[in-house]
């Protein structure tokens, strides 16, 4: 049985599931001789501890590497969000584990949480049971739990039910129509309403009955442009979901707790002896604003605060590679760290008619929260990217690239970022007459972005990489940021001997 015993004594110790929260304990135990069950376990007690260094212990690459999870949990940071608002999660579900190397559950956390479908894969051939894949994701509450005498019964039997043809027909006609009154791009909006038609004719979608799997399948089809956020999904109505939900009670607390979107800052005063490189990891661009919350000055000193322990670093890396976007404001805000003579105009994003419906400007140093101490507009920065770089992320690398306040892009093995710049900001439902209100929610780009200093975008193309990691004559350094480091102390190192 391998490590079996010795995982099950992990997950003992951490205690993972509260059996007792779940409708039916039986359908909540995971078999304690199976290999996808037992690591799933000892993910899920690690999990829920909430603390960065056990899942950092965790997570070796020896038994669950993070390059195996898909988004949303694919750092740690992510993963230390998940508990602090959902409370601890437990197996409230076992939906199949007919294999040894696959498990998939369902999880719930405490009221007001949602449910989750997890899916783990591991390899039974490797003394630990390696993880090779996992993924997590929301879905609509499973109509075995919810009580027959719950007024909303009748409203979940009726969209549950498996999905005939003419639903098919009615989401794909839906989707078509919003393609077609909001697609920023217009050809674009046709190609993929003809591509949706030729498979809802050529049978293609006849096997989809599950409303999930279908709007997923058709979020696929549908990314025939660079934006990851383009697609349809099938979700629980907000009408059902509290306003708990929707956002935690203490916001600023909830910020804290995921460090404002910052993964952990480290400093590299090896390379070049009495000057200091320091990395500025940012996996997310929180929102900072007025219109979002009450507050937002608050939140923009914690930011601040954050980035006044980079000021006084030599030179700076800023680490975008695990960077999926956030509020554009947040981008322009941290921009205003970087470079000086704010405010200078950035961005505008315009809608298909050439109107600029909001635009975006870094903020004057003298606006700046008090105490503020900028990295500034001078010294030398380098900017590291990945696969997972795109949108808000691909705006701040643009920015810094045709603003030239960038030494340099460096990939690590991406010759450009995604290219996904159009934004999404007017999401609309579909089909409500046959689902009711609130199900079937698109997600179609109204508007691109427009830079100030190139009147164009990313779109398409990525933000290009100047320096890929492991290509040319950096081949055999494959960590982007070592190799930022290693160009970074060429500039200080020749500063030194002048």
């Amino acid at each position: 049985m391998k490590l079996i015993k010795p995982l099950l004594a992990i997950a003992s110790l951490l205690d993972p599931q509260d059996p007792s929260k779940a409708n039916d304990l039986s359908r909540s135990i995971l078999p304690i001789d199976h290999p996808a069950s037992v690591q799933f376990n000892a993910w899920l007690s690690a999990f829920n501890t909430g603390d960065k260094e056990t899942l950092l212990n965790y997570h070796s690459d020896a038994i669950f590497p993070y390059s195996a999870a898909r988004r949303p949990l694919s750092n740690v940071e992510a993963e230390l969000h998940f508990p602090k608002v959902f409370e601890s999660l437990h197996i409230a579900d076992v939906d199949d584990s007919s294999r040894p190397n696959w498990v998939v559950v369902t999880l719930k956390g405490g009221d007001p949480s949602p449910y989750f479908r997890a899916t783990m894969a591991v390899d039974v051939s490797s003394p630990q049971y390696t993880v090779r894949y996992f993924d997590m994701h929301p879905i609509v509450t499973p109509l075995h739990f919810i009580p027959k005498d719950d007024p909303r019964r009748p409203q979940f039997e009726k969209v549950l039910r498996p999905l005939t043809a003419s639903k098919r027909t009615a989401v794909v006609d839906g989707l078509s129509a919003v393609l077609r009154d909001q697609f920023v791009d217009p050809k674009a909006a046709e190609d993929i309403i003809t591509a949706l038609g030729n498979h809802l004719k050529s049978g293609a979608y006849d096997g989809y009955q599950d409303s999930w799997d279908f709007a997923r399948r058709i979020s696929i089809d549908m990314r025939t442009s660079h934006n990851p956020l383009l697609g349809v999904v099938f979700t629980e109505p907000r009408g059902n979901i509290s306003n708990e939900m929707r956002r935690p009670q203490n916001h600023l607390e909830h910020l804290r707790q995921m460090n404002f979107g910052f993964g952990t800052i480290s400093f590299d005063t090896q390379t070049v002896p009495g000057q200091t490189i320091a990395t500025l990891p940012i996996n997310q661009f929180m929102p900072p604003s007025a219109d979002f919350s009450t507050d937002w000055q608050e939140i923009r000193k914690e930011i601040s605060d954050i980035l006044n322990i980079i000021s006084d670093a030599d030179a700076l890396l800023v680490d975008l590679r695990h960077n999926r976007g956030g509020d554009p404001l947040t981008v322009s805000f941290i921009l205003s760290y970087f470079m000086d003579n704010g405010p200078l105009h950035t961005l505008d994003f315009v809608d298909r008619s050439g109107k600029a419906e909001k635009s975006f400007y870094t903020t004057a140093a003298d606006e700046l929260p008090g105490g503020t101490r900028r990295f500034g507009g001078t010294k030398p920065l380098f900017v590291l990217t990945g696969n997972e770089t795109v949108l808000g992320a691909e705006y701040m690398a643009y920015s810094l690239k045709v603003f030239q306040r960038s030494r340099a892009t460096i990939g690590e093995g991406n010759d450009a970022t995604a290219g996904a710049a159009n934004s999404i900001t007017k999401p609309r439902y579909i089909c409500e007459d046959i689902f009711g209100e609130g199900w079937w929610m698109v997600l179609v780009p109204s508007a691109t972005p427009v830079h100030a200093i190139t009147k164009s975008n990313w779109e398409g193309v990525g933000v290009k990489s100047d320096i890929v990691a492991g290509k040319g004559e950096w081949e055999g350094v494959s960590d982007a940021e070592e190799v930022g480091r290693r160009l970074a102390g060429l500039i200080l190192a020749q500063r030194t001997e002048l």
